[in-house]
């Protein structure tokens, strides 16, 4: 048993040895050849003429170069390493069937070359099909990794080199042709099986199919080699569902063409579509959905010699996007441009407009439009919007304000909306008045912040002069431009809802002419200054031209005025003005004079603030100023001064009071009053009586009547009578009048002698109403008793 496993393995391994032989100096080679196949060895490029390769026919061996059989045969080389100096072409031919590369393992150190030639018969084509191994063309020059190059040759002409592992799925061959597969020695045969069948006939040297795969891949391709003058080579593409294929040509050349009207183009079609025919200068169809065939075809080529061959090497790039699409038309009534505009250029994101692929797209009113977009954001596209507004005759432009809006019809073009630019035409000799519906509008100097997210610039469409800029919420409320063509561009910092292009941003109308250039109706305000600039800042005012502004006020209110910067050039013969008159009164507040510096002002009153600049100003008149609504001084200094006097008024009632009140406490006049212990005794603060020698010697004994009661006289001959009937020298000094008798009917007689007895006894104590006379006596006694 044990012979037997030594016996065939000896067998085995001389087989091998026969079969795989170390091709050294005498080392015989014996190779079997298949029916139809021819072997030939030739010298490679690195020729050693020392080294030959002999066949044994005998006893004289045949030694030539290439060697050439068909059966099987003993082979000897004389050198050591042949695989450097020789190679091997196995080949086969009229091959109409499938192609079944096959190992010869003699030869698996030597650079091996598998050639099948073609012969189609006369009315069909021979289909190659690649589906097992797949094929991917490379440059003329370049190699495999795998060590396996597989060639196409058709009628003489190289249709190129390819690799394993690509997306060339089959390959037409129109008349005879060949496919070769080089194998670098000391590689393995990797043998996958080339399907070959017939077809119909082609015009082309050669239809190359390719299945781009689901995935993003890039594929390059040649034409072929030393293209002959008018043949064609055609490429079909099966692109997968939802992918987008770009071409790129990577360079070419053209020849110089008997007929130039001849020039190779690269001609395309897809499915449904018309053919599109790019030069190789162009930019070629990208981002292009579906299957679509490619086909160059040469000229007739001028026969100097200086004419350069066809070649071209283009790109076919597939990837897989998301896709948008807006079909669509602007009403032409509208005069309407929507600008699509990528905003940067490197983005992934791909705009079309009809095919064509733009950074930047426009879509003009009355034309019927089909954007696509592919793999683009919402972000990453902004829209501007362009309308214009015509009013040519009076009769169509009513004095009503109209509204500034965009309606915005086409929703599905993508984007945000970023401007919208409005074209004000009307009358000749016309004026542009602006007013905003929603607030009045705040002057924005170029350095500072609109703090909204709209800001609204104003200019001039003939001249390009920009007006200024103009945010919400502030204090002009009208705006007139002396100018029939202005342009408004509202500019939106974020613009994300739609819905509020449809909201009125300003309101127009079209007015008789004015006489200044511009002229700006202001209210200020309270809570915050109100600034004011002229037109064009920081730029300067246009030669002769006029700018006011009408200052509103509110009532008892003034306008401090403030010239915070003021540039005056320098003129030839009118000098600039700057006046400020008031509106209801008329009066001339303010002017300037030549080289006279500004001065702040406060004004009284609502007011006008005008400026004209000089005809030919060297440098630019220009000015900033700052107006600060506040109370009236006079008004409200008479207020206060009314209250305090009002207060010092009750202060000093007030105080008089306390002080009348504390001297009439203090000098009381003395009272006469009935004391039956003779002591005379005055209430109040004076305390108890003092004794008759501490008395106060002002104290009055006796009271003269005519001095308390004359006034109750008619006349002076009543007094003169009375005084002549109470002063008689010889009577006493404390006798008293007689009274006249009392009328008990009544109470108060007419005579005054009667009312002057009537208060005279009330004094002296009696009762006027009392029914019952008192004697004379009793009289005398109250007389005794009084003290004044």
């Amino acid at each position: 048993m044990r012979i037997w496993r030594f016996a065939c393995f000896s067998f085995l391994f001389g087989f091998f040895l026969s079969s795989v032989p170390e091709l050294t100096g005498g080392a015989e080679l014996n190779v079997a050849v298949e029916l139809g196949t021819n072997i030939s060895i030739i010298y490679s490029s690195h020729t050693d003429t020392k080294c030959k390769v002999c066949i044994k026919q005998g006893t004289q061996p045949l030694c030539q170069s290439p060697m050439v059989f068909s059966s099987s045969t003993l082979l000897d080389f004389s050198c050591p390493q042949p695989e450097n100096v020789f190679s091997v072409q196995i080949i086969r031919d009229n091959v109409i069937s499938n192609i079944e590369p096959k190992e010869h393992n003699a030869f698996q150190k030597l650079n091996r070359t598998f050639i099948w030639n073609l012969k189609p018969t006369a009315t069909k084509i021979l289909q190659l099909n690649f589906s097992r191994t797949g094929l991917r063309q490379i440059h003329p020059t370049d190699s495999c990794p795998d060590k396996h190059v597989y060639m196409l040759t058709v009628e003489n002409v190289n249709i190129g080199r390819f690799c394993q592992n690509g997306t060339i799925r089959q390959i037409d061959v129109r008349n005879f042709g060949r496919l070769s597969l080089e194998v670098s020695g000391g590689r393995i045969l990797d043998a996958k099986v080339i399907g070959v069948s017939s077809g119909r006939l082609i015009n082309s040297l050669a239809n190359i199919h390719v299945v781009l795969p689901e995935r993003s891949s890039t594929q390059d391709f040649f034409t072929p080699t030393a293209f002959p003058e008018s043949a064609e080579t055609m490429w079909y593409f099966t692109v997968p569902h939802a992918f987008y294929t770009d071409v790129r040509v990577l360079s070419y050349t053209v020849p110089t063409c008997l007929q130039p009207e001849n020039i190779p183009t690269m001609n395309y079609t897809w499915q449904g579509k018309d053919p599109l025919v790019k030069l190789m200068s162009v930019s070629q169809p990208s981002v292009e959905p579906g299957n679509f065939n490619l086909s160059i075809k040469n000229c007739k080529m001028s026969p100097s010699p200086a004419s350069q061959g066809l070649m071209v090497h283009f790109q076919i790039s597939a990837i897989k996007r998301s896709k948008g699409q807006c079909e669509g038309d602007l009403p032409e009534k509208q005069v309407l441009q929507i600008r699509v505009m990528k905003k940067d250029p490197k983005s992934t994101c791909v705009l079309k407009l009809d095919s064509v692929i733009m950074d930047t797209i426009t879509i003009a009113s009355g034309n019927h439009f089909v954007l696509n977009s592919f793999d683009c954001n919402k972000n990453e596209i902004e829209l501007t919007v362009n309308q214009t507004i015509e009013c040519k005759e009076w009769r169509n432009c009513a004095s009503t304000p109209f509204p500034l809006t965009f309606n915005y019809e086409q929703q599905c073009i993508p984007g945000v909306l970023k401007t919208i630019i409005w074209h004000l035409h009307g009358p000749q000799n016309s004026t542009v008045e602006l007013q905003s519906p929603v607030g009045d509008l705040r002057h924005c100097l170029p350095e500072e912040k609109c703090n909204s997210i709209l800001l609204l610039n104003v200019s001039h469409v003939n001249s390009r002069i920009t007006l200024g800029q103009f945010c919400p919420r502030g204090t002009i409320q009208k705006i007139q431009i002396r100018e029939s063509k202005i342009a408004i561009t509202a500019s939106v910092t974020s613009f994300n809802d739609r819905n509020l292009a449809t909201k009125p941003f300003l309101t127009y109308s079209f007015t008789q002419d004015i006489s200044e250039h511009y002229i700006f109706t202001v209210a200020p305000k309270m809570d915050n200054p109100t600034m004011l600039a002229t037109p064009s800042w920081p730029s300067g005012m246009k030669p002769s031209s006029t700018v006011s502004w009408i200052v509103n006020l509110e009532p008892q209110f003034k306008g401090n005025l403030k010239f915070v910067n003021v540039s005056q050039p320098k003129c030839k013969e009118v000098h600039t003005n700057i006046a400020v008159q008031t509106i209801s009164s008329q009066t001339m507040l303010y002017t300037t004079k030549k080289d006279e510096k500004i001065k702040d002002l406060l004004v009284p009153e609502s007011f006008y603030l005008n400026m004209t600049n000089c005809k030919s100003p060297t440098g630019a008149f220009r000015a900033v100023m700052e107006i600060t609504q506040q109370n009236s001084t006079s008004k409200l200094l008479a207020i206060i001064l009314s209250v305090v006097g009002v207060v010092l008024m009750i202060i000093t009632a007030v105080g008089i009071w306390f002080i009348l009140r504390k001297k009439k406490k203090n000098k009381a006049p003395p009272v006469s009053v009935y004391n039956p212990s003779e002591h005379a005794f005055l209430p109040g603060l004076h305390g108890f009586p003092k004794a008759p020698e501490e008395e106060d010697p002002h104290t009055y004994v006796y009271i003269d009547d005519t001095l308390v009661y004359s006034h109750l006289l008619d006349d002076d001959a009543e007094k003169e009578e009375y005084n002549e009937a109470t002063t008689n020298e010889n009577d006493p000094p404390l006798s008293n009048p007689p009274l006249p008798v009392r009328n008990k009917e009544n109470p108060i007689a007419k005579n005054k002698a009667l009312i002057d007895n009537e208060l005279y006894g009330y004094v002296q104590g009696q009762s006027t109403t009392s029914d019952t006379p008192k004697t004379s006596e009793e009289e005398g006694d109250y007389d005794t008793r009084l003290f004044v």
